[in-house]
């Protein structure tokens, strides 16, 4: 692998996993520099393919980059330098997707790569196949406490999730097969829907599996829309969805979410992961209160105004409005449950809240420049992010968000 391919990989397939991160450029140092190091104030990554380059990849993004992002990125691109020049190039892009794939089960459990290899496995066998019409769905804990090795009575995992039946033993939400951490099947659990605790780091709907995955654990599920996702630490850890592998740094993002109290910011990432896993998509603005003269003009009836007189819900003019208005109540955002956000936002139009979770619209009709490109939804959210944080979710679950910059382009904060 040259220079130009070794940056190409890294724009390519290490910028989609850490989210939002791009190429920045080729950075020549003496060889024997350390693989992966963070730069300044942890934003810059620089990347080279082995210990022994005189080279490194530049790589940056609004959110800062942790040591293990740092982590993640050294044992895919181990992975992926491995095994580059083992295959001719109409094969490589399938190589590499597979490298990337073993580097984050490494990064997950470094001693049972081989065994969360079989889980993945099973999981991509099953999308390619339907039992009695459907798609099944899984759900799988390796409890990495449990020392069983494979026998008899205790079968290893690969060899289940191969057999039909295996369709019919677990779903992506309810319940789940617990594995040893050699692989071997242990156990049968159900995921408690009575009493759920909260938890700001993970969809609502796998809010229960998520926080089984504790004390050692880490769990793995398999959706209805043939989406992966990885629990660890009571978080989400990693989604693969539209074949494309996500890494989740949470509290990066949240801080990188501009503007309003740490209450209001965890609502927001709560809602975008909620709407993102509905596949409903969705727009919401955080917006500065001494900038809603701006995007409301005359109380919503003057030419300049960006929302209309109807959609506010402030002294309510239309029927939407006065039906949003009286299930809101005047509560902010953060104090309304999460089921009740993921629909709001799910509506068509925009969600406009203040830093402080003032409702100020829902399902908001946005006065879009005339010269904007990308589509509706898109145009809507660039309009919105000149007066504060403005976060688009695509109804196939990607998010992109624009921070507060020039009114003719802001700045895009942050992509996973």
């Amino acid at each position: 692998m040259n220079q130009k391919e070794f940056a190409t990989v890294v724009e390519q397939y290490i910028c989609p996993v850490l989210a939002g991160a791009t190429v920045v450029k080729v950075v020549h140092e003496p060889a024997g520099a350390e693989q992966i190091t963070l730069q300044g104030k942890g934003q810059t990554m620089r990347i080279s393919p082995t210990e022994t380059a005189a080279y490194q990849v530049e790589i940056k993004r609004s959110q800062v980059f942790n040591p293990d992002d740092a982590r993640l990125a050294e044992a895919v691109i181990t992975e992926i330098v491995a095994n580059y020049n083992k295959t001719t190039l109409p094969y490589r892009t399938r190589v590499i997707k597979y490298a990337i794939e073993v580097g984050v089960c490494k990064f997950l459990a470094p001693a049972s790569t081989a065994m969360l290899i079989d889980i993945l496995d099973g999981f991509e066998s099953w999308s390619m196949r339907t039992y009695e019409g459907r798609r099944p769905t899984f759900s799988i804990v390796v409890d990495f406490n449990n020392k069983q090795e494979v026998d008899a009575t205790h079968p290893a995992i690969g060899q289940v999730l191969a057999t039909d039946f295996s369709a019919l033993l677990s779903n992506s939400v309810e319940s789940g097969l617990v594995l040893s951490a050699s692989g071997a099947l242990v156990d049968y659990v159900n995921f408690s829907t009575d009493a759920v605790v909260d938890n700001n780091f993970a969809p609502w709907r796998f809010v229960s599996f998520s926080n089984y995955a504790d004390n050692n654990r880490v769990c793995f599920t398999r959706t209805d829309n043939s989406q992966v996702l990885i629990f660890k630490h009571q978080k989400l850890f990693f989604s693969k969805m539209n074949n494309s592998w996500n890494y989740y740094n949470h509290g990066s993002t949240i801080a990188a979410l501009a503007g309003g109290s740490l209450e209001v910011r965890k609502a927001v990432y709560e809602t975008i992961l909620d709407v993102s896993f509905s596949r409903t998509g969705g727009c919401i603005a955080v917006v500065r209160l001494a900038d809603v003269a701006r995007l409301v003009v005359e109380d919503g009836r003057g030419v300049q105004s960006v929302i209309k007189r109807d959609d506010l819900l402030a002294s309510p003019t239309s029927l939407k409005s006065q039906t949003l208005s009286s299930l809101i109540r005047g509560r902010p955002f953060q104090d309304l449950d999460r089921i009740a956000r993921k629909e709001m936002v799910g509506i068509d139009g925009a969600t406009i809240i203040t830093y402080e979770g003032e409702v100020l619209a829902v399902g908001a009709i946005i006065k879009i420049d005339g010269g904007s490109t990308g589509g509706g939804r898109r145009a809507a959210t660039k309009t919105l992010a000149a007066f504060g944080t403005a976060i688009k979710v695509s109804a196939d679950g990607m998010v992109q968000a624009f921070v507060r910059g020039d009114e003719e382009q802001p700045e895009s904060v942050s992509e996973f």
